[in-house]
């Protein structure tokens, strides 16, 4: 005799057997590629030992070259008399030349003041923001609380001042490099023992290079 099935019986006695049975469930796959903590510091870390190594540099260069003015003592009483022998030659720009004639030289003692203390002040600020970049990671380690606050805000107010320095000293390179009458970089058999790109060029080059880097540093963190 054929019977139909009782729905209720059977779900009577199905129901106890999925009630004691626990889920399994699966671990999700991320798929994001994490780095592993060592990769992912000395990729970040080196970046930075390399910006800070040429920040040094660079600081140190400013640092000579206003140090240098300040031992001599009697740079702003003779930057008048040296401007006035180089606008003389004729081989300057003529609005840089007119800048010069109608701002600089009436006004050089103050100039002289202002160009010295700024590339030593420059400098030297440079080379700081460098050298606590380098130990910034050791100071912010061996540091708790809130004196690692302190340094760490420190530490960002430098980077913004370096950055200004950098600006500033840039625009005293390029003018250094109108004052040599915009020599060409490019091969100059002439000068075959010495190099062909002018000082003040590469400075301002390399000044920059080092805004443009700290503007990206400060992007990249935000």
């Amino acid at each position: 005799m054929i019977t139909q099935p009782n729905p209720h019986i059977e779900a009577r006695s199905v129901a106890p057997d999925v009630q004691h049975r626990t889920p399994i469930r699966l671990p999700r796959r991320s798929h994001r590629l994490s780095a592993s903590p060592e990769t992912g510091a000395a990729g970040a870390q080196f970046p930075n030992i390399a910006l800070a190594g040429f920040q040094i540099l660079i600081g140190y260069e400013w640092l000579l070259a206003g140090g240098d003015k300040l031992l001599l003592g009697g740079f702003p009483a003779q930057l008048g008399k040296l401007l006035l022998g180089t606008v003389g030659g004729g081989q300057l720009p003529g609005s840089f030349a007119s800048l010069l004639r109608e701002l600089v030289i009436p006004n050089a003692v103050f100039f002289g003041y202002l160009i010295e203390w700024s590339e030593t002040l420059a400098g030297l600020g440079l080379m700081i923001a460098g050298l606590l970049a380098l130990l910034h990671p050791l100071i912010e380690r061996s540091l708790g609380g809130r004196h690692a606050t302190i340094f760490v805000s420190s530490f960002r107010l430098f980077e913004r001042l370096a950055s200004l320095a950098a600006l500033g000293v840039g625009l005293l390179g390029l003018s250094y490099f109108f004052l040599d009458g915009l020599p060409r970089p490019w091969f100059v058999p002439s000068i075959a023992f010495g190099g062909s790109i002018d000082m003040g060029l590469f400075l301002a080059e390399a000044s920059v290079v080092l805004v443009v880097s700290q503007f990206m540093q400060r992007h990249h963190r935000c």
